[in-house]
């Protein structure tokens, strides 16, 4: 690289003063599977260990019944957030649309799964005959599975856009 800041021999990173290609600096893909780990696996990863805890004591306690008290909208409300904020922080400049459908279907699907958490913690619903914890875990299965792709594509088109 010269005084200038032009590179001699190649592309160059001037935040790093490392030369190469482009792909070799940046590697998208590796990044959404950092956030596949780090921000999914991880926050699940405290349900997961609720399950295995319970299944060492020989708890009777059913996969369906230890979410059907709204952890996994907790963990859908922080992916959306996150994805959110992603989102703006991004020049979007290819791709507007995409974006601008991807980010108010995260803002959504934010205030959904978190009025959900809601209802699911309500103080009357623990003991409430009426309310139906198979279907508040079959949703928040379904809501969580809706949460990976949309969060998911916005991660792949964020950084695909670098």
């Amino acid at each position: 690289m010269t005084a200038t800041g032009v590179a001699v021999g190649g592309d160059s990173n001037p935040s790093t003063g490392t030369t190469g290609s482009p792909s070799a600096t940046h590697d998208p893909w590796m990044k959404v599977l950092h956030w596949a780990f780090f921000s999914v696996i991880f926050a699940v990863l405290p349900i997961a260990a609720g399950y295995l805890i319970d299944a060492t004591r020989q708890g009777d306690r059913s996969f369906s019944d230890l979410i059907s008290h709204g952890e996994l909208y907790i963990v859908s409300a922080g992916l959306t957030a996150a994805a959110v904020g992603q989102s703006f922080m991004k020049k979007n400049t290819k791709h507007r649309f995409l974006h601008a459908i991807l980010t108010f279907t995260n803002i959504g699907l934010f205030f959904l799964t978190s009025f959900l958490y809601a209802d699911a913690v309500a103080p009357n619903a623990a003991n409430n005959p009426e309310v139906r914890r198979d279907v508040m875990a079959e949703l928040s299965l379904w809501f969580f599975a809706i949460t990976l792709i949309t969060t998911g594509a916005s991660t792949v088109l964020a950084e695909v856009e670098e």
